[in-house]
């Protein structure tokens, strides 16, 4: 005569199969995790790589003019959005950021790039451009919100005059260009708490004081 399952069979069977999904659940949800934190990390890598790129070809692009020295300097301004503090600004005639069709996308202009936000108060890296002999207290400036993935930006900028000591994270010549600049981007971290991910480049600009011999030393 066949038995039938006990009761205290059936509560087993039922505990082994509740550990087994519980244990596949896990692995499928940390695999998951893994897989979407990777996806993220290389998007960021992506977008950082590609603007940190674009902005070195716009940075070397740098146009001085000792007759308008004064409108085409070289500024850092400190910036309280984001990571790294800083926005940066400079003369051009490179038209990396600026949108095809633009009426400054074939003249000079003095472009702006930091963190800020879009009309959604989405927090990103913004580029602003206007032309660069224009009064700035009346002129439009046409601001541009370019990736949410970087979300944030500090520059260093070589001083020759200071020798080995020359870094610093201001530029006080407002009428001058640095030769030597070392830009960080900043994205947000894998996991919360922990440090951002950074981007650097050490970027020479042509038209700048010769620094060819100390690059050694500022590095």
């Amino acid at each position: 005569m066949r038995r039938g399952f006990t009761l205290l069979e059936v509560l087993i069977a039922m505990v082994i199969l509740s550990i087994a999904m519980t244990v596949a659940w896990q692995t499928f949800s940390t695999a998951t995790r893994a897989w979407t934190g990777g996806r993220e990390a290389l998007d960021k890598m992506h977008y950082g790589d590609f603007i940190l790129d674009r902005l070195s070809s716009e940075l070397r692009s740098m146009v001085f003019f000792e007759s308008a020295s004064e409108k085409c300097g070289f500024r850092i301004k400190d910036n309280p959005n984001g990571y790294g503090g800083h926005t940066i600004s400079w003369v051009t005639a490179g038209n990396g950021f600026i949108p095809n069709g633009d009426s400054l996308a074939h003249g000079l202009h003095r472009i702006e790039v930091g963190c800020g936000t879009d009309k959604d108060n989405n927090e990103g890296f913004v580029v602003t451009a206007w032309p660069y002999l224009a009064d700035e207290n009346d002129v439009e400036k046409k601001g541009r919100f370019v990736s949410d993935a970087i979300k944030g930006l500090r520059c260093r900028v070589y001083d020759t005059k200071e020798g080995e000591e020359g870094w610093k994270d201001s530029w006080e010549y407002s009428n001058a260009i640095p030769g030597l600049v070392e830009i960080t981007l900043y994205a947000d971290p894998a996991e919360k708490g922990d440090d951002p991910v950074e981007f650097r480049q050490l970027i020479e600009i042509p038209l700048g004081p010769a620094v060819t011999n100390l690059v050694s030393a500022a590095n």
